[in-house]
């Protein structure tokens, strides 16, 4: 069984998965909707053994989203723990001795809770973890298995809500998508420049021909149009101010 990294959770997906079309707008895809876009700058590609790739996700990313979405952990959403168990796997063979013993799996069972308005949700969800196996190196022990456990289970049941649903439906598989995507959080986070508003209040608030000279620089960034608008307030106000 794979191990997970401590730090992200594996979304499972293959390049076999055919992009979705992005889910339509209805009150009960509201949270899916708000959540179902991943920044890929809080994922990392990964492969395995056998063929296997896919894009794993930050888990810290994942807690900051579900923040946003429902409050602080522990007041509007959080996670309970139903069960644990350490469970055998396949054997471990040693070329000598044989059967020495077996792999052992640690299973987490949770109730991932949220509140979202007067009305409380509970998702039900399994997280795993190889705590004894084997590799290259030879038999190894994970003491961090129940944490990687946790955060399995917790990602999986973000998912089922809609988290980075995204990566889930394979749209991660599409460079064009994921460009895309990079290309409009860089867009979003640009700083934004004044408004076509926001000049004329401040040329009509000049007081002196240096303040109105400033106002009208600001309408650099502004379409032509808008600056076409702007050039009677700019002479209106100049001719004011000269008069005075």
């Amino acid at each position: 069984m794979p191990r997970k990294s401590a730090a992200t959770t594996a979304a499972e997906t293959t390049t076999e998965t055919a992009p979705e079309p992005a889910p339509v707008d209805t009150p009960n895809l509201a949270i899916w909707n708000s959540v179902c876009e991943t920044d890929p700058r809080h994922t990392k590609s990964f492969s395995r053994g056998g063929g296997f790739s896919g894009t794993a996700i930050n888990h810290t990313y994942q807690t900051r989203r579900a923040t946003e979405a429902f409050g602080p952990k522990g007041i509007g959403w959080g996670v309970e723990i139903l069960s644990e168990d350490w469970r055998n796997g396949a054997p471990l063979i040693d070329d000598k001795h044989g059967v020495i013993g077996h792999e052992t799996v640690h299973v987490l069972r949770i109730k991932l809770w949220y509140k979202r308005g007067d009305e409380r949700g509970e998702v039900v969800s399994y997280g795993q973890t190889t705590f004894v196996g084997k590799n290259k190196h030879g038999v190894y022990t994970d003491e961090e298995a129940p944490k990687k456990s946790l955060t399995d289970a917790e990602s999986k049941a973000l998912a089922s809500l809609g988290f980075s649903a995204d990566i889930h439906l394979g749209l991660y598989d599409n460079n064009k998508y994921v460009n895309d995507l990079k290309a409009r959080i860089e867009q979003a986070e640009k700083p934004k420049g004044p408004t076509v508003d926001d000049v004329r209040t401040a040329m009509e608030s000049a007081a002196t021909l240096d303040a109105l000279k400033a106002a009208g620089a600001l309408a650099a960034g502004l379409g032509d149009a808008d600056r076409a608008a702007l050039k009677p307030i700019f002479m209106a106000r100049k001719a004011a101010i000269e008069a005075a």
